[in-house]
Protein backbone atom coordinates (compact mmCIF):
# COMPACT_ATOMS: atom_id res chain seq x y z
CA UNK A 1 0.00 0.00 0.00
CA UNK A 2 1.28 3.09 -1.16
CA UNK A 3 1.76 5.52 2.04
CA UNK A 4 0.11 8.67 0.78
CA UNK A 5 -2.96 6.07 0.34
CA UNK A 6 -1.91 4.89 4.43
CA UNK A 7 -2.21 8.48 5.09
CA UNK A 8 -5.11 9.39 3.40
CA UNK A 9 -6.96 6.52 5.35
CA UNK A 10 -5.68 7.55 8.95
CA UNK A 11 -6.71 10.95 8.54
CA UNK A 12 -10.42 9.43 7.56
CA UNK A 13 -10.77 7.06 9.75
CA UNK A 14 -10.01 9.71 12.70
CA UNK A 15 -12.71 12.26 11.19
CA UNK A 16 -14.80 9.44 10.94
CA UNK A 17 -14.17 8.27 14.79
CA UNK A 18 -14.65 12.00 15.49
CA UNK A 19 -18.12 12.28 13.77
CA UNK A 20 -19.57 9.08 15.65
CA UNK A 21 -18.45 10.10 18.99
CA UNK A 22 -20.64 13.65 18.54
CA UNK A 23 -23.65 11.48 17.88
CA UNK A 24 -23.07 9.28 21.35
CA UNK A 25 -23.28 11.14 24.97
CA UNK A 26 -23.34 14.49 25.60
CA UNK A 27 -21.60 16.88 24.12
CA UNK A 28 -20.50 20.77 25.42
CA UNK A 29 -22.85 22.89 23.55
CA UNK A 30 -20.04 25.76 22.49
CA UNK A 31 -21.26 28.54 19.85
CA UNK A 32 -18.20 28.89 19.50
CA UNK A 33 -17.28 25.38 17.53
CA UNK A 34 -21.00 24.74 16.61
CA UNK A 35 -20.59 27.91 13.93
CA UNK A 36 -17.39 27.03 12.61
CA UNK A 37 -18.74 23.98 12.09
CA UNK A 38 -21.72 25.24 10.12
CA UNK A 39 -19.32 27.43 8.22
CA UNK A 40 -17.61 24.36 7.22
CA UNK A 41 -20.49 22.60 6.12
CA UNK A 42 -22.16 25.20 4.11
CA UNK A 43 -18.61 26.28 2.19
CA UNK A 44 -17.92 22.18 1.51
CA UNK A 45 -22.07 22.12 0.65
CA UNK A 46 -21.86 24.70 -1.74
CA UNK A 47 -18.54 23.41 -3.47
CA UNK A 48 -20.78 20.14 -3.88
CA UNK A 49 -23.78 22.09 -5.23
CA UNK A 50 -22.04 24.42 -7.36
CA UNK A 51 -20.76 21.28 -9.20
CA UNK A 52 -23.85 19.51 -10.57
CA UNK A 53 -25.42 23.33 -11.62
CA UNK A 54 -24.72 22.55 -14.42
CA UNK A 55 -26.43 19.07 -14.91
CA UNK A 56 -30.21 18.94 -14.40
CA UNK A 57 -30.25 15.32 -13.13
CA UNK A 58 -27.43 16.21 -10.51
CA UNK A 59 -29.18 18.97 -9.50
CA UNK A 60 -32.31 17.57 -8.77
CA UNK A 61 -29.96 14.72 -6.37
CA UNK A 62 -28.55 17.65 -4.66
CA UNK A 63 -31.59 19.75 -3.61
CA UNK A 64 -33.39 16.71 -2.37
CA UNK A 65 -30.48 15.69 -0.60
CA UNK A 66 -30.50 19.51 1.19
CA UNK A 67 -34.11 19.01 1.86
CA UNK A 68 -33.97 15.32 3.04
CA UNK A 69 -30.55 17.01 5.31
CA UNK A 70 -33.07 19.79 7.06
CA UNK A 71 -35.79 17.66 7.21
CA UNK A 72 -33.94 15.01 9.45
CA UNK A 73 -32.04 18.30 11.21
CA UNK A 74 -35.61 19.75 12.18
CA UNK A 75 -36.97 16.09 13.11
CA UNK A 76 -33.63 15.55 15.15
CA UNK A 77 -33.41 19.04 17.44
CA UNK A 78 -37.44 18.40 18.54
CA UNK A 79 -35.32 14.80 19.80
CA UNK A 80 -32.24 16.12 21.56
CA UNK A 81 -32.50 16.69 24.76
CA UNK A 82 -30.29 19.68 27.07
CA UNK A 83 -28.77 20.04 30.53
CA UNK A 84 -26.77 21.89 32.76
CA UNK A 85 -23.93 20.70 34.55
CA UNK A 86 -21.41 22.86 35.82
CA UNK A 87 -22.64 25.53 34.78
CA UNK A 88 -21.90 24.69 31.39
CA UNK A 89 -24.98 23.97 28.71
CA UNK A 90 -24.68 20.02 27.37
CA UNK A 91 -27.02 18.42 24.50
CA UNK A 92 -27.44 14.70 23.77
CA UNK A 93 -28.43 14.49 20.29
CA UNK A 94 -30.52 11.51 18.84
CA UNK A 95 -27.85 8.81 18.09
CA UNK A 96 -30.35 6.76 15.90
CA UNK A 97 -30.71 10.10 12.96
CA UNK A 98 -26.75 11.25 13.91
CA UNK A 99 -26.03 7.51 12.94
CA UNK A 100 -27.76 7.18 9.86
CA UNK A 101 -26.74 10.62 8.11
CA UNK A 102 -22.84 9.71 9.31
CA UNK A 103 -23.96 5.86 7.62
CA UNK A 104 -24.83 7.69 4.63
CA UNK A 105 -22.20 9.47 4.34
CA UNK A 106 -19.38 6.20 5.40
CA UNK A 107 -21.13 4.19 2.34
CA UNK A 108 -20.86 6.65 -0.15
CA UNK A 109 -16.94 7.18 0.98
CA UNK A 110 -16.49 3.40 0.90
CA UNK A 111 -18.26 2.69 -2.55
CA UNK A 112 -16.94 5.62 -4.07
CA UNK A 113 -12.94 4.47 -2.68
CA UNK A 114 -14.31 0.27 -4.61
CA UNK A 115 -15.15 2.43 -7.86
CA UNK A 116 -11.92 4.03 -7.77
CA UNK A 117 -9.48 1.38 -7.20
CA UNK A 118 -11.52 -1.53 -9.07
CA UNK A 119 -11.36 1.42 -12.55
CA UNK A 120 -7.73 1.92 -11.79
CA UNK A 121 -8.18 5.43 -11.32
CA UNK A 122 -5.51 5.26 -7.99
CA UNK A 123 -3.38 3.47 -10.02
CA UNK A 124 -3.07 6.36 -12.38
CA UNK A 125 -2.40 8.72 -9.53
CA UNK A 126 0.36 6.51 -8.84
CA UNK A 127 2.09 7.11 -12.46
CA UNK A 128 1.77 10.63 -12.24
CA UNK A 129 -1.79 11.22 -14.21
CA UNK A 130 -3.79 14.23 -11.96
CA UNK A 131 -7.48 12.70 -12.70
CA UNK A 132 -7.58 9.73 -9.75
CA UNK A 133 -7.77 12.17 -6.47
CA UNK A 134 -9.47 14.49 -7.83
CA UNK A 135 -12.76 12.27 -9.21
CA UNK A 136 -12.69 11.42 -5.83
CA UNK A 137 -16.30 13.62 -5.48
CA UNK A 138 -17.05 13.31 -8.98
CA UNK A 139 -18.52 10.16 -10.19
CA UNK A 140 -20.68 8.52 -12.84
CA UNK A 141 -23.62 8.76 -10.09
CA UNK A 142 -25.20 11.57 -9.97
CA UNK A 143 -26.28 11.32 -7.05
CA UNK A 144 -23.62 10.72 -4.54
CA UNK A 145 -23.45 14.42 -4.24
CA UNK A 146 -26.64 14.21 -3.27
CA UNK A 147 -26.65 11.90 -0.56
CA UNK A 148 -23.30 14.20 0.60
CA UNK A 149 -25.19 16.79 1.05
CA UNK A 150 -27.99 15.34 3.63
CA UNK A 151 -24.77 15.29 5.72
CA UNK A 152 -23.96 18.28 4.96
CA UNK A 153 -27.42 20.36 4.87
CA UNK A 154 -28.06 18.41 8.25
CA UNK A 155 -25.67 19.11 10.32
CA UNK A 156 -25.64 22.83 9.60
CA UNK A 157 -29.34 23.08 9.87
CA UNK A 158 -28.90 21.12 13.02
CA UNK A 159 -25.94 23.28 14.69
CA UNK A 160 -27.90 26.33 13.52
CA UNK A 161 -31.14 24.82 15.62
CA UNK A 162 -28.98 24.50 18.41
CA UNK A 163 -27.39 27.70 18.83
CA UNK A 164 -30.80 29.24 18.49
CA UNK A 165 -32.52 26.41 20.91
CA UNK A 166 -29.72 27.38 23.63
CA UNK A 167 -30.69 31.28 23.63
CA UNK A 168 -34.41 30.33 23.94
CA UNK A 169 -33.89 28.24 26.70
CA UNK A 170 -34.73 30.32 30.11
CA UNK A 171 -32.74 28.71 32.19
CA UNK A 172 -29.69 27.73 30.60
CA UNK A 173 -28.14 29.99 29.24
CA UNK A 174 -24.80 30.41 30.37
CA UNK A 175 -21.92 32.71 29.64
CA UNK A 176 -19.35 30.53 27.74
CA UNK A 177 -15.45 31.26 28.72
Amino acid sequence: MDQHILVIVIIIAFMLYRRVRRNIGWQPLNQGRLMFRIVLFIIIGALFLSEGILHPVSLISDVVGLVLGGILAFYSVNLTVFEQREGRLFYRPNIWIGSIVTALFIIRFIYRFYTMFTSGMVSGVQQGQTNGWQSMYSGSNSWTAGLMLIMFAYYAIYYMILIRKQKQLPDMNVNET
